[in-house]
């Protein structure tokens, strides 16, 4: 169960707005959907277009856009009750994640290594020479930090998180399980029929408020530096190799595949199992449908779809057509027999 324990006064308090509809004492245990929630708990209602499911709710409190009328339950006027909900649900995934303060005994920790105040490395976490790891920063067990790397304030590396030497993390980064930051770009050069290691000696930079997810790989640069930019959130099981240059504010969801010295505009989306060839620049705001491939750079604002992929309007054009292929078929054979052609 979601644990929150706070009182609807508490909550306005802790949202610093908002008007109380009924009673300011009601106590919320915990919060869940409208259609789960029973009379301890706290839901809300993102729109106007729920406002009869709220009426049917068994749900102890509401957050709502306005008041809503013939309702007997206790509600919280907001402007935004959905980001206001998010925030809740922040402050409990908070409290529930939280490690104590302090380097764990079987955590490994070079001396050369400074650390911040309130830092938490946990058990079998290694810290490299030359590590610096900011204020309130935590490591959960088995992370790996390289030699030489910053890691910024009121970051969050989880278990078995891999971070190699040479990258420096920005405050405010969670990265998830299991990803692989820093790990050698692919560069092989074939020489007399074989293939020669082109050594990956560059750097990486995440800058802050970036979300990583779970088994990500990021490869370190050539010679310069694989950036990821302030804000922008990947997900599970993506990877973007070596010399990319990620922008502010982009989107990349689970399953992406990111080639080498790809640069991609600020506010970009890659969709679900999306991807792009070397070389290739991405525009700003520029949307990659899910599944697509882009070969081609592709113009700032542009939404493209397909493999490989398109303007969206040409590729639906295209789609449209091989759908009435087989019928044309027909038809040229016909006319083709009408005028007795081969």
């Amino acid at each position: 169960m979601s644990q929150l324990g706070m009182t609807l006064e508490e909550i306005r308090a802790f949202a610093g707005e908002g008007e109380i509809v009924g009673s300011a004492s009601v106590y919320c245990e915990s919060v869940a959907s409208l259609e789960r929630a029973t009379g301890n708990q706290l839901s809300f209602v993102k729109s106007p277009k729920f406002f009869d499911a709220a009426r049917e709710s068994a749900a102890g409190a509401l957050l709502v856009p306005e008041r809503i009328s013939d309702l007997d339950t206790p509600q919280l006027v907001v402007d935004a009750p959905y980001e206001l909900f998010g925030r809740l649900l922040m402050k409990i995934a908070e409290e529930k994640r939280r490690q104590p303060v302090g380097v764990h005994p079987r955590a490994i920790v070079d001396d050369s290594a400074i650390l911040g105040e309130n830092v938490t490395i946990g058990a079998g976490a290694v810290v490299r020479e030359g590590v610096t790891i900011g204020h309130r920063t935590v490591l959960y067990a088995g992370v790996y930090v390289g030699q030489r790397t910053v890691v910024g304030a009121d970051s969050v590396l989880h278990p078995n998180v891999v971070v190699m030497e040479d990258v420096t993390i920005g405050d405010r980064v969670v990265i998830h399980g299991g990803t692989v930051i820093g790990a050698d770009g692919y560069g092989y050069l074939q020489i007399e029929g074989r293939h020669r290691k082109i050594p990956q000696i560059g750097a990486i930079a995440i800058a802050d408020d970036v979300e990583i997810g779970a088994l990500v790989t990021i490869d370190r640069a050539t010679l310069e530096t694989t950036a990821i930019g302030r804000g922008t959130k990947i997900g599970d099981l993506t990877h973007i190799a070596h010399n990319c240059q990620v922008g502010e504010d982009v989107l990349i969801l689970p399953t992406v595949a990111i080639s080498g010295s790809v640069t991609i505009g600020d506010r970009v989306v890659f969709a679900g199992r999306a991807g792009c060839s070397d070389n290739v620049d991405i525009g700003e705001d520029a949307i990659v449908a899910a599944t697509s491939v882009a070969f081609q750079d592709v113009p700032a604002g542009t939404a493209v779809w397909g493999n490989p992929a398109r303007e969206k309007g040409t590729e639906m054009r295209i789609q449209s057509s091989l759908r009435r292929l087989p019928q044309m078929v027909r038809d040229l054979r016909a006319v083709k027999k009408k005028l007795d052609l081969p």
